[in-house]
């Protein structure tokens, strides 16, 4: 780990302190990785938590639909400066959304969806990633999964790539990003807490 990722995790540690105890007990990064990136719906638990990082969107603004029909809170990351859009299909019961990153992340999503958003620039506790499983020593995924599961909800799945202004994510989990590949790298996807065991708790936002 370089001297930059030691300090963001002694910061993360410093902001998000012994009050974690109890989520981590419930849900830690325990989970097993899943052989599928497609689950069922109720196959991932009573909570699901999807983390979609870019490094930067389509000219500052980056838009992600819902369809999957769970239970679910939506994590946003991105390295640079952000707007990011959020719609959902009927049915769709989206908790809350949590946008982080380096720059400044900013979220429309649909009423009575609950918002928070973290950034470097503004002093507050942040990390960021784009590929699975790390990113580089400025975004490094390994710290951004572990910022969600303290400050939201053990992940369910990561999906990522350098740039993407459009992500779908379909009933079936397949999640679907217009990746530009000739920016970086292509999309990585990791699914992981859908092996019948229920995590409790959340969302969560301290």
């Amino acid at each position: 780990m370089v001297a930059e990722d030691v300090g963001i995790t002694m910061k993360l540690a410093t902001v998000l302190g012994l009050t974690l105890t109890s989520l981590a007990a419930c849900a830690g990064g325990e989970g097993t990785s899943s052989s599928s990136l497609t689950q069922e719906p109720g196959n991932c638990g009573s909570l699901e938590t999807h983390v979609i990082g870019i490094r930067e969107g389509h000219q500052g603004k980056a838009s992600v639909h819902v369809k999957r029909p769970v239970n679910q809170a939506l994590v946003l990351s991105a390295r640079e400066a952000t707007t990011w859009t959020v719609t959902v299909e009927p049915g769709v019961v989206l908790e809350a959304v949590y946008a982080v990153g380096i720059g400044k992340q900013t979220v429309r999503a649909p009423e009575g969806v609950k918002v928070v958003t973290d950034s470097k620039v503004e002093g507050g506790p942040w990390a960021c990633g784009y590929t699975y499983p790390a990113s580089g020593t400025d975004c490094n995924t390994e710290n951004l999964l572990d910022l969600i599961d303290k400050r939201v909800h053990a992940p369910t799945s990561f999906h990522g790539c350098a740039q993407a202004g459009l992500w779908t994510i379909e009933e079936n989990m397949a999640v679907i990003g217009n990746c530009n590949g000739d920016f970086g790298p292509i999309q990585t996807d990791m699914v992981q807490g859908c092996d019948g065991e229920d995590s409790c708790g959340g969302p969560i936002f301290l």
